[in-house]
């Protein structure tokens, strides 16, 4: 699956190429910060609700970038595989170089699948995610901002991530741990027109485990998102910071 994405980035790569002999991309630096909470309600043996909201912000605090909440309900049926379906709500801001007019909402409806294992010390997950997203379509009436209708796309989101303890083999309460990971994101639909590449987020954040209940991590996102126009990069150098509170409601 990784070499089939691969493959998607190299062709949008070159089309990008063959459409910049008449319209060169514009590629522009920016600094961001986000700060994630990302948990999980334990319920019952295999099952639970996960959750995560992200505050984004562009400058890299001085303006709103945008706000996600998101929750699924998880199904475990071994110890290696977790199964997800969940909804997510989003708003983005105009913000940095290249803005949008408005700022506008997103529906998301996804599913997802994650596969668990490890190499040597590197605990490996594989994140397979599909999104059904609803982007608002805003326009200006008079003195306000609506919503004039929904476009339709469809997005396929694969991530890699490593995990390695800082000390010993295993990552106990008390412990450091680096986490490297490097997420691609494909577009699709009637409603995607020139960009099949969406996006790319390659992080390095060093993190602690306080407890089984509770971690934190800290680092540096960079985030390669194509506009929809296909035309105009952003190189997001983002400051993140991310929670992950646990909770077991299980007897």
């Amino acid at each position: 699956m990784a070499a089939v994405f691969a493959g998607l980035v190299l062709a949008q790569a070159g089309a990008g190429g063959a459409a910049g002999a008449q319209s060169p991309r514009r590629v522009r630096e920016q600094l961001n910060a986000w700060l994630n909470v990302a948990g999980e309600v334990e319920v019952a043996r295999r099952w639970a609700v996960d959750y995560d909201v992200s505050l984004r912000r562009h400058g890299p605090v001085d303006d709103w970038q945008g706000a996600l909440a998101r929750a699924g309900v998880r199904f475990q049926p071994l110890p290696a595989l977790r199964l997800t379906w969940g909804y997510a709500f989003a708003e983005s801001w105009p913000y940095g170089k290249l803005p949008a007019p408005f700022a506008f909402p997103e529906h998301r409806m996804w599913e997802q699948l994650q596969l668990q294992g490890g190499v040597g010390r590197v605990a490996m997950t594989h994140r397979y995610r599909l999104e059904q997203r609803w982007l608002g379509r805003v326009a200006a009436e008079g003195s306000e901002e609506r919503v004039q209708n929904w476009v339709r796309s469809n997005r396929l989101r694969y991530r890699m991530q490593g995990t390695i303890p800082l000390r010993g083999p295993t990552l106990d309460d008390g412990e450091f741990y680096l986490n490297v990971h490097d997420e691609l994101f494909v577009a699709w639909g009637a409603n995607v027109q020139a960009n099949l590449f969406d996006q790319n987020r390659l992080s390095l954040s060093l993190g602690r485990r306080s407890s089984r209940g509770f971690r934190a991590e800290a680092g540096y996102l960079q985030q390669l998102l194509l506009k929809g126009n296909g035309r105009e990069l952003e190189r997001n150098h983002t400051l993140v910071v991310t929670l992950y509170p646990n909770v077991t409601m299980k007897r």
